[in-house]
């Protein structure tokens, strides 16, 4: 490493939170040069903490081996990071890890039961160090479409789970000041193996789209919406009803047959 490079690696080791905003205002190719001076088991951590959209470029860039990021990163950083990448490609990059128990720790993370709030987490758009300036926050999230997207999650110097960002506290608040603690809105999160039929009765569907998911550990894996969670246990509902139908076919039938099995033996002359 050059003087340079152990810089940055200083700031990204005390400050991850600042480096990574950092990193997510430059270009793709000042992104490589800066994450290339990183040892592997400090990338995942910074790529944890940059926003969603600089994340799927990070991984639709061939100059990168996700499954790299999450074999020598530290557990904790590894399931922050598995969080951020696209449901659709989580297991893959877990299935590519040449370590064997590492891969199995982080495939007991995904595999849910598919009744389970577990099975519908999605993404976050940004997630805060509450110790971070509220006005980078503003900024950071002008770089994202909506709110509607989901909830900017706030967690402590670990990465354990806090509470949402107060979006109308800081819009209201120009110039917004001080850290992000004090936007923080506490709500509590949901445990990913809790049912969705039992989510569903959450009476705080009414005022909010989503809720954040976070682990044992108050690590945070992502979000629920209130759209996928009717959908699910609507899904599931109709699915029992088909189910219990089938029941009752199979049932005439085998009555049917019964009967006429009855029927063709009381025909039958005895020898």
């Amino acid at each position: 490493m050059n003087e340079l490079d152990a810089l940055s690696l200083d700031f990204a080791v005390r400050h991850p939170d600042s480096f990574a905003r950092v990193l997510a205002r430059g270009t793709p190719g000042e992104c490589a040069q800066i994450l290339a001076s990183l040892p592997p088991d400090r990338r995942a951590a910074i790529i944890a903490r940059l926003p969603a959209a600089r994340i799927i470029q990070l991984l639709e860039s061939a100059l990168y081996s996700p499954a790299d990021w999450l074999a020598h990163a530290p557990f904790d950083d590894a399931v922050s990071l598995l969080s951020r990448i696209p449901r659709d490609r989580r297991v893959g990059l877990v299935n590519d890890l040449a370590d064997r128990e590492r891969r199995r720790q982080l495939l007991r993370h995904l595999q849910y039961p598919i009744h389970t709030v577990g099975a519908i987490v999605g993404d976050i758009p940004l997630r805060l160090e509450y110790q971070s300036l509220a006005v980078n926050a503003f900024e950071d999230l002008k770089r994202i479409a909506s709110p509607s997207a989901g909830p900017a999650v706030v967690v402590d110097a670990e990465g354990r789970y806090l509470g949402v960002l107060n979006y109308w506290k800081l819009l209201t608040s120009m110039p917004p000041t001080g850290p992000i603690a004090n936007y923080l809105l506490e709500v509590k999160p949901l445990r990913p193996e809790t049912p969705l039929s039992s989510v569903a009765e959450d009476e705080r569907w009414h005022r909010r789209d989503w809720l954040p998911v976070v682990d044992h550990k108050r690590r945070v894996l992502g979000s629920a919406s209130r759209e996928k969670v009717f959908r699910s246990v609507a899904g599931q509902h109709i699915g029992a009803r088909r189910s219990y139908i089938l029941v009752e076919l199979l049932e005439d039938l085998a009555l049917l047959l019964q009967t006429v099995l009855v029927k063709s033996l009381a025909r039958k002359p005895l020898s």
